[in-house]
Formats: C-alpha cells, sequence, structure tokens
C-alpha cells in the first residue's frame, strides 16, 4: 500500500497555527533550556547583541530573548514558510528567510552574528553537518553557538518512537499531521563537527525534552560552544 511521506515543511505548515498551545501541554522544554544557556552570553553583551534564531518557528526562543533585552537584532530562519507567517504577525524578528537547513547556505555573512542558537531543530535534520557548518560560519569568533538535538540511544521504545511524529497527539485529541521520521545524532559526532566547523565544546548538558503521549520522556542534548577566535 502506498504511504505517502511527510516532510518537515509539509508537517510544520500544517501544524502553524496551534503549534504553540500543543507543546505547552507537552512540557516541552528545549526553548527554555537554550534560553537559560544563551542568557548570561547576551546580558553581557554590550550594546545591540545580534541573534540568528535557526529554525525560529512562531519565534518562542526569540520571544523570550527579546522579554530580557529589548535592544537586541533578531534574524530567523526555517523551512516552514507558514511559521515563519506567524512570526512575522507576532513581530518577533527583524527579518526572516525560509531555509532548509539541511542543505543550504544560510543568506548571512561570515562571522555576521553574536549569538547562533537552535531548539527543536537538529531532530528534523539528516545531514547535520551542513546545519553545523552554517551555523559556526556566520557566527563572530568569539560568539556562542547553541543547539538542541536528540541523542542517539540504546533504549529500543524511545529509538522506535523518536522515528515517528512528535508526540502524536494534542490535548484535545486532534492528531498532527504525520508520520514523520525525527533523527538523533551521536553526541561524539555533533562535538566533532562542531570543532571541525571552528567551534570549541563548552558544555553538553542531557536534559528531558518532552513527554510523549504514551508518557515516555524523550531526552535532548543541548551543545554550547564558541567560534574560535582567528577563524572568520
Amino acid at each position: 500500500m502506498f504511504k505517502s511521506v511527510i516532510t518537515p515543511e509539509m508537517h510544520y505548515d500544517d501544524w502553524a497555527q496551534q503549534y504553540d498551545s500543543d507543546v505547552m501541554g507537552w512540557g516541552y522544554h528545549a526553548p527554555d533550556r537554550v534560553f537559560d544557556k544563551i542568557k548570561p552570553f547576551l546580558k553581557a553583551h554590550p550594546g545591540q547583541a545580534k541573534i540568528l534564531d535557526v529554525g525560529i518557528g512562531t519565534g518562542i526562543l526569540s520571544r523570550k530573548c527579546r522579554a530580557l533585552k529589548r535592544d537586541i537584532h533578531v534574524s530567523g530562519v526555517d523551512i516552514s514558510s507558514k511559521m515563519l507567517d506567524v512570526c512575522a504577525q507576532r513581530k518577533v524578528a527583524d527579518n526572516l528567510h525560509r531555509v532548509d537547513v539541511s542543505k543550504d547556505r544560510f543568506p548571512f555573512e561570515d562571522g555576521q552574528f553574536d549569538i547562533v542558537a537552535a531548539a527543536g531543530l537538529m531532530e528534523n535534520v539528516d545531514n547535520a553537518r551542513n546545519a553545523i557548518e552554517e551555523m559556526v560560519r556566520v557566527t563572530r569568533p568569539g560568539g556562542l553557538v547553541a543547539f538542541t538535538y536528540m541523542p542517539t540511544t540504546r533504549h529500543p521504545l524511545r529509538e522506535k518512537l523518536a522515528k515517528k511524529l512528535r508526540p502524536g497527539r494534542t490535548r484535545e485529541g486532534r492528531f498532527v499531521m504525520g508520520d514523520l521520521n525525527l533523527f538523533r545524532h551521536n553526541p561524539e559526532g555533533i562535538k566533532t563537527m562542531a570543532r571541525v566547523a571552528g567551534a570549541k565544546t563548552l558544555s553538553v548538558d542531557r536534559f528531558v525534552g518532552y513527554r510523549t503521549y504514551v508518557v515516555v520522556t524523550v531526552d535532548y542534548d543541548l551543545f554550547a560552544g564558541h567560534k574560535i577566535k582567528g577563524l572568520q
């Protein structure tokens, strides 16, 4: 029997209007954890910090940054035009671009941003190398790169669930468009790709990203690194 393939773009276009209300019911922690990681760097930055939110979606992470510090410049990229439309309506970002981070070159100059961050993006990215190389490339020397990803695990049930739509059913019983394949990434591989791209690892923190509708927790890792000075 023919089974249609749901791409991340189709999935998030379908989900855009209900996304925020749905994820609130799942105990989704990725934006909060990324914000907590970049907050000290943002607070200490003199003048107007330039931030790139990769996989900005509806702007949850960027809204937290603006609430902390109004005088920032936010750029955002996402594969979903409908998510970008919602973000634009909320006036979160100064500019938005549709980008497929698995394969596209970001539409920014080298070293343009003080902070490059992504929350809940990498599980939708099959080509982590391109995404990491681009995130590091557009970060200024000494700038901060922070992103979450689903780490590889030996837990068979978690592996199986992580390959399908996250988490599947809303609080109201409505199914979000599926099936969507998700991608786990090897933590050592992530650190190696970041190092080769020019970022020094500062920390890798594991946390519970959310709970699925069958009450299985899904782990995330949060990578944070500095762009090595002297690289442009």
